[in-house]
């Protein structure tokens, strides 16, 4: 089917769709600036456990939500953010193929010419899809691509090609649910960090103030939330000699630092021990009450709501300072706050998208990097965003890719998506019956976690009759609809 006829017989069969399972529990509003046909289902019934794996997982499989409801919610919960404990054997056998993974600064950096550096490039991106897709550590991978995010890194500038692989291993990845605190240390002294925002180019002679402004903005205090232009020199001044070496190691290089008193954030640095003093910056902002709050909400944002509740905000903060910054436990305030089941629909970016659809289905993904491109076409290739802020986390900035998601579904089930395979036979085992309006609702309770109301269920019987495919172009078209692009 071409995209031509696709755009013609998706326009008609997702506005017929659009309010799949319409028992109304959750009043969901109109988004402005959202395309009629990428506005959230009217009303929908949900599973409080559907909801709290959609928000905590990159979606759920078949059989978790009677997995995780036989077991408890916070049973669940409590072991998820214990992720040390989870077994990760099966993804870690996948993942030995990946050999940069593993690999030494110095022996990435020797990957010249940017046919390898794109090697290296896609074994991290390909590496991020196979554990969100196949890790039973899930509540850590949806931390890890948070923080990942938040201390964003553009994959395509200088050694960062390669060097992101170390920052991935030994900044986000040990301190995803750990302490901040830990988090923003280990940042601060990143090769990939320090080469991206033009910290290796910061000395005495030749002020680059672009982490100084960057570690307060985007890292700690947000924009315009407690300091003023005359703190960012100064905090660069406090970096000043805070470089990579040869190796691709972090060092320090007392030589090319800005001797002399500074003054940050209302505070007089000076220090006998030149290193001691962007450590004293990395302190202040650790502990200023605007971090809390900045990080506590986009928090919320990536876990409720994009517009993110005061009172949830306000919860998170407050566990922010009785525990110093205690990720794991500010995560947990979220997931068992009493708002958490009320929360309004989010829109799955394309990465979650993709992750969620091979998730519900059991599908195998091969790591073939032609899926890594699909998601690039779509804006949302892992690490590839080029500016420091990170992917957008709010539904109106994901409206450009309407006709790549619907492509992207219903080639998922024609065989079209490289490397990924979905078994039908399998998934319908489990439907009971042959008869093809039991499976029609088997596979709408597997994909929407609800029942199809009467007008869908037929609108999807009428559309198997005319379909190239049958099935699976149905199926396409099912994962396609709004009710499954929101979560």
């Amino acid at each position: 089917m071409s995209n031509v006829s696709r755009r013609t017989f998706l326009q008609g069969m997702l506005t017929a769709l659009a309010t799949a399972g319409c028992s109304a529990v959750i009043d969901q509003q109109t988004q402005p600036g959202l395309p009629d046909a990428l506005q959230p289902p009217s009303g929908t019934s949900r599973h409080p456990i559907a909801h709290l794996l959609n928000r905590a997982t990159f979606g759920p499989r078949p059989g978790q939500i009677e997995a995780v409801s036989a077991q408890g919610r916070e049973a669940w919960i409590d072991r998820q953010l214990d992720y040390e404990s989870i077994d990760t054997t099966s993804v870690d056998l996948r993942l030995r193929r990946y050999d940069t993974l593993n690999m030494y600064p110095r022996d990435l950096l020797g990957f010249f010419g940017e046919t390898n550096r794109q090697y290296v490039r896609d074994e991290l991106a390909v590496a991020t899809l196979v554990r969100a897709i196949y890790s039973e550590q899930q509540l850590y991978e949806v931390m890890v691509n948070f923080w990942s995010d938040h201390f964003s890194i553009h994959h395509y500038k200088e050694n960062t090609a390669v060097l992101k692989t170390i920052d991935d291993r030994q900044v986000i990845r040990p301190h995803a649910l750990g302490s901040f605190g830990d988090l923003l240390r280990a940042s601060a002294q990143s090769p990939a960090m320090l080469i991206y925002l033009d910290n290796v180019r910061n000395t005495a002679d030749t002020l680059n103030e672009n982490y100084a402004r960057e570690i307060m903005e985007l890292h700690t205090l947000g924009v315009d939330n407690g300091y003023t232009e005359a703190d960012i020199p100064e905090v660069a001044k406090c970096f000043t000699g805070w470089t990579v070496n040869s190796r691709g190691e972090f060092t320090f290089i007392p030589e090319a630092h800005a001797t002399g008193e500074k003054y940050v954030l209302g505070e007089i640095i000076r220090s006998d021990d030149p290193m001691a003093e962007g450590e004293r910056v990395l302190e202040i902002l650790i502990n200023h009450p605007n971090t809390a709050n900045y990080i506590s909400r986009k928090l919320v944002r990536r876990f409720i709501a994009d517009d993110p509740p005061e009172s949830i905000v306000s919860a998170c903060v407050q566990t922010w300072t009785t525990t110093q910054g205690n990720i794991r436990e500010i995560v947990r305030t979220i997931l068992t706050h009493p708002e958490f089941d009320s929360a309004p629909l989010k829109l799955k970016r394309p990465f979650e998208l993709v992750t969620s659809l091979l998730r519900v289905t059991n599908a195998s993904y091969s790591g073939n990097r032609g899926l890594i491109n699909r998601l690039e076409n779509m804006g949302h290739r892992p690490f590839g965003w080029a500016t420091p802020d990170g992917y957008p986390d709010t539904a109106v900035e994901w409206t450009g890719n309407m006709l790549d998601r619907w492509n992207l579904c219903l080639d998922a089930f024609t065989d079209n998506l490289p490397g990924v395979g979905i078994n039908l036979d399998d998934l319908q085992n489990n439907a009971g019956s042959t008869e093809t309006r039991s499976i029609i609702r088997f596979f709408g309770r597997l994909f929407l976690k609800q029942d199809l109301n009467a007008t869908d269920e037929t609108e999807l019987l009428n559309f198997m009759n005319v379909a190239d495919d049958n099935l699976r172009t149905t199926l396409g078209l099912l994962a396609a609809s709004p009710a499954f692009q929101w979560r």
